[in-house]
């Protein structure tokens, strides 16, 4: 399905459930982490790419204090006062769209101007790691400025070439949405990579300084293809908190040794690390390494895409699925068969796991008119090996947020 037609399915939604049609729409795209696994919270640095699965939303201002929305996809609504939001259920979906209006209006230290109604669709796989969230609440924010709702803000403010100021605000406000409404300990990356994505191009970011940049993947750039295990995710926020825990632990070892300066691992150096290395705890120091290598790979990276080298980029890949495995220790068999089922197929240039780990989906880089027959391959393979058959979503590198006006 294209954006426009995306749109227009949302467009019928918003008219069935709300008797008139829609009078803006907007969009917003999923995204997936190339390099930087487990780097985001340890104020590192990260690789990712917006990709070709959106989420749009529909609808119009209203008159009142009121906010409604209508999710296609679940065929749930809700309603909610502007004056006074308040979390749902947690894991409830209208929370992101709360979430969005609420924090928008804190930031903003005023009340939006008035209500609105919308209508949302989507075709961000959910629970696949494309962060189908970020997608909502990106589309859900630009809705409310190209309608006019956000006080004190415009839509143009957010377009065109001098618009990553105001984008990466806004990316905040999202984080925010997310961390304190939501309730979803989320680093930035999710909703920077919704809002700036740009077609064949991945995304830096420096989750420490906030420095970023888009960087070329080629013309045309290559399949990113995801990967569903189809294993379950329940063990990852468990492990997530201890592998949070376990690069603490050698945070707080460098800061009895070196003071305030060392706040985040990103403050440590990998020379220092092994010169510390038998005086620090066997599992902790693994883990610390992995993100210290990682936050390297990034690095050269960014190099081997700017020179060209999409083959050495796609070896980066794969040396991260290897550190994962062996240093943070955040892989699974399912994943592990993923990756070797990837290898295997035509038109590989490298593969990982990506998210949290444990389960989930694994991103591969592949040569574009392979992508098929590499999809078919990884099926085969992963059943093979694990008898289960994995999901898998062929996308390319896409273009952020955007909004429009729809014609009467």
């Amino acid at each position: 399905m294209t954006p426009l037609e995306l749109e227009a399915a949302a467009a019928r939604a918003f008219a069935a459930e709300y008797g008139e049609p829609a009078e803006v729409a907007a969009r917003a795209p999923g995204r997936v982490e190339l390099l930087g696994n487990h780097t985001d919270y340890n104020g590192g640095l990260v690789l990712a790419a917006a990709v070709d699965r959106y989420t749009a939303v529909v609808g119009r201002a209203r008159p009142g204090r009121e906010g409604r929305v209508y999710a296609a996809n679940f065929e749930g609504s809700a309603r909610f006062p502007l004056a006074d939001i308040t979390r749902g259920a947690v894991g409830t979906w209208p929370n992101y769209v709360k979430g969005v209006a609420w924090a928008m209006q804190e930031a903003l230290g005023a009340e939006l101007t008035q209500g609105f109604e919308i209508a949302v669709a989507g075709e961000v796989p959910l629970g696949a790691g494309l962060s189908s969230s970020a997608s909502l609440q990106a589309s859900v924010a630009f809705f409310l400025l190209q309608a006019g709702v956000a006080p004190g803000k415009t839509i143009d403010e957010y377009v065109g070439e001098h618009s990553d100021a105001a984008r990466m605000d806004l990316a905040m406000v999202l984080r925010r949405s997310e961390n304190a409404f939501v309730g979803v300990s989320s680093g930035l990356l999710d909703q920077f990579s919704s809002l700036f994505g740009r077609e064949d191009h991945a995304l830096f970011l420096d989750c420490q300084s906030l420095e970023f940049a888009r960087v070329p993947l080629g013309s045309p750039g290559p399949a990113i293809v995801v990967c569903d295990s189809k294993t379950s995710r329940r063990l990852a926020d468990g492990m997530y908190n201890r592998r949070f825990a376990e690069c603490n632990a050698v945070v707080d070892h460098f800061k009895a040794k070196r003071g305030d300066d060392v706040k985040l691992l990103r403050d440590v150096s990998l020379a220092e690390l092994e010169a510390d290395w038998d005086a620090l705890d066997p599992t902790c120091r693994k883990r610390a390494r992995h993100v210290l290598t990682e936050n390297e790979r990034v690095r050269r990276g960014v190099a081997a895409l700017r020179a060209g080298d999409l083959a050495g980029f796609g070896k980066l890949i794969s040396a991260s699925h290897a550190s994962s495995r062996d240093d943070f220790e955040n892989s699974s068999p399912a994943l592990d068969a993923l990756v070797e089922a990837a290898e295997e197929s035509p038109g590989f240039l490298g593969g990982k796991l990506s998210g949290a780990g444990w389960a989930g989906c694994t991103v591969n880089l592949v040569e574009a008119d392979k992508a098929d027959a590499f999809a078919e391959a990884v099926r085969r393979g992963y059943f093979e090996r694990q008898n289960l058959e994995p999901e898998v979503h062929v996308c390319r590198a896409a273009e952020g947020a955007s909004s429009r006006p729809l014609e009467a």
